[in-house]
């Protein structure tokens, strides 16, 4: 029936009376997660709230809309159960059956057939949603409740398709099947909009009270109340709904551990071109004490971060079911088993992969603008309608001219001995990275060989998207601070201190000349400034190694170190600033015996 072994639960097990009363059986999908109820009974709270629930549309709506959306999502699972609905609250199968091969040709209203419009344009290409189609529902006589609960069916349906994928449940009637796949094009769609948002897109009504309970229990589990939830003030039900959502998936750490967790929301939501989101967990996970700089190697490449190799093959799971969905299957999840994951914990793992495109889709749905600044923008580069075929995602990132390209391709090749010459070429610019970060010659040693281990397992997925050098020093770098906050006490190269930008402020910035008599030897110089750097905290520290010792671009050392541009001017304007008050001193004295 599934990927997973299951229970038996108990006949009066409250979410599956739920569903004997609104369909008449229980889902395989939900009986394929019955290790762990707790997932059943989230699950079911929402759906209970969402579809079973009549408010500003009619259950024939939602339904329609699941249907359409499972359809181009290729999911037959999903398309099955919602075929069977339909029929049973009276629609025509042929009407049905037009819906599911090409819903504008089928025998619908124009205010129905717009509604299905938007939410299959939201459900397969969210970044391209804009107020503008929010105002054309209006247009057919929809108001702002029914927009809203526009956006959370056809979130809950994309919640739905990656569950029932991840789950590999069985379709509990006879599947009728789908149109074949590169047959569809998608809704048109305009310029992308940024992902970050414009503003609510349904309009919102009065704020509701900090008291309101759900808010004061995603207070204490985010330490604040994201927007995405204060934007959907028309329907509290569905925030608590929600909310519950959030406290049965996210937070228990008996089985994944919340950053493992966070880390899936991040990479997810980064796959899915949704800054939004991924400022939310990006936040998120600096408050449970992970660097920003870890975060957005999680983001854009996680093979990148130094993290244990059984969390990569965890990310890569959760990537390929929301990338790949058709190509996923019971060799990914037995890919889990061989890591040393129990059932449980793979099964929270596809409920974490589908809450994440949950909430992808409801953030772009709503519109809703970033609590933070986002460190930076995820944006696909063209948003142009295409064949729903096997499609990669486009990157943002184009390859670079790198000098070591021929030796790369040649070690991707199988000539391995050939990496030699590569550890050769940047060991020098690597140990003077980690000594930076680290501060100790030796450690900076022992770190450098893991380094190097990492780049030469890793090589194989390195495509090129920024030079190999910037890419060995990222790997340096994310090793070095992995180091870094394994000591006690922990230094670190994002958390304000003493010396952070508040605690510091320059009291000797007198001017240096290069005065053959009143400084040192250039050498004798070097090494000075070179013992002051080593000397700095770590996150000025290694700013300064690789940007003024190493010579590196501004541009490389911020994509090494995954700060953006004006993160990195800062740090290295504050780090030369305290740089210079450590020497002053030194010089002053030299100044001083001179002109004695």
């Amino acid at each position: 029936m599934s990927y997973f072994r299951q229970v038996d639960l108990d006949v009066a097990f409250p979410p599956f009376a739920t569903f004997l009363e609104h369909l008449g059986f229980v889902p395989n999908l939900f009986r394929a997660q019955t290790l762990l109820p707790r997932l059943i009974e989230a699950e079911a709270g929402i759906v209970d709230t969402v579809i079973f629930s009549t408010r500003a549309l009619s259950r024939i709506q939602k339904e329609q809309i699941l249907l359409a959306l499972a359809a181009r999502n290729r999911n037959t699972y999903i398309a099955t159960v919602r075929y069977q609905m339909l029929r049973l609250l009276g629609v025509p199968e042929q009407t049905i059956d037009q819906i599911m091969d090409d819903y504008r040709q089928a025998d619908l209203s124009p205010a129905d057939r717009a509604l299905v419009d938007f939410t299959v344009k939201l459900g397969m290409r969210g970044t391209s949603v804009s107020w503008t189609d929010v105002t054309r529902l209006f247009e057919y006589g929809f108001d702002d409740s029914s927009a809203l609960e526009a956006v959370l069916v056809t979130a809950l349906g994309n919640f739905l398709c990656t569950l029932s994928t991840g789950l590999g449940a069985v379709p509990d009637f006879k599947p009728r099947p789908l149109i074949p796949s590169g047959q569809w094009l998608l809704p048109d769609v305009e310029a992308a909009r940024d992902s970050t948002g414009g503003g609510a897109h349904p309009r919102t009504v009065e704020r509701l009270p900090d008291e309101f309970a759900p808010f004061a229990f995603l207070r204490d589990s985010f330490g604040f109340v994201p927007n995405i939830y204060r934007a959907q003030m028309l329907r509290p039900d569905v925030v608590a709904a929600e909310a519950e959502m959030i406290r049965a998936v996210l937070l228990p750490e008996d089985l994944l551990t919340r950053v493992q967790k966070e880390f899936i929301l991040l990479a997810v939501s980064a796959a899915n071109w949704n800054t939004y989101c991924v400022a939310v967990h990006s936040g998120v996970l600096a408050v449970v004490g992970v660097s920003s700089v870890v975060s957005d190697l999680v983001a854009t490449d996680h093979r990148h971060a130094a993290l244990p190799e059984r969390d990569h093959e965890l990310l890569d799971f959760a990537l390929k079911l929301i990338r790949e969905p058709e190509g996923f299957g019971r060799p990914n999840v037995d890919a889990l088993r061989q890591y040393g994951f129990s059932e449980e914990q793979i099964l929270e793992a596809v409920a974490m992969a589908s809450l994440a495109n949950f909430l992808n889709t409801l953030q772009m749905g709503l519109g809703v603008t970033p609590d933070f600044t986002p460190r930076r923008t995820f944006q696909p580069p063209s948003n142009k309608a295409y064949l729903l075929a096997d499609v990669t995602r486009p990157t943002d990132e184009s390859p670079v001219v790198d000098p070591d390209r021929e030796l790369v391709s040649r070690v991707q090749s199988g000539d391995t001995d050939t990496f030699e010459e590569l550890m050769n070429r940047h060991s020098r610019r690597v140990y003077r990275t980690l000594l930076g970060v680290l501060g100790d010659p030796e450690e900076a040693r022992d770190a450098m060989q893991d380094t190097f281990l990492k780049a030469f397992q890793h090589l194989s997925g390195f495509q090129g998207r920024s030079s190999f050098s910037t890419w060995l020093v990222s790997i340096a770098s994310n090793t070095g601070l992995q180091r870094l906050r394994e000591r006690k006490p922990a230094e670190s190269l994002d958390e304000a201190g003493p010396d952070s930008e508040d605690g510091f402020r320059p009291r000797q910035v007198q001017s240096w000349t290069d005065n053959p008599e009143q400084l040192y030897s250039k050498a004798e110089m070097r090494a000075l400034v070179e013992n002051g750097v080593m000397r700095l905290p770590a996150k000025y520290r290694v700013v300064l190694v690789l940007r003024d010792l190493e010579q590196m671009s501004t541009e490389e050392t911020a994509a090494a170190l995954g700060l953006g541009i004006s993160a990195l001017k800062a740090r290295i304007l504050r780090g030369r600033l305290m740089l210079r008050e450590a020497l002053a001193p030194h010089f002053a004295a030299r100044t001083k015996e001179v002109t004695t």
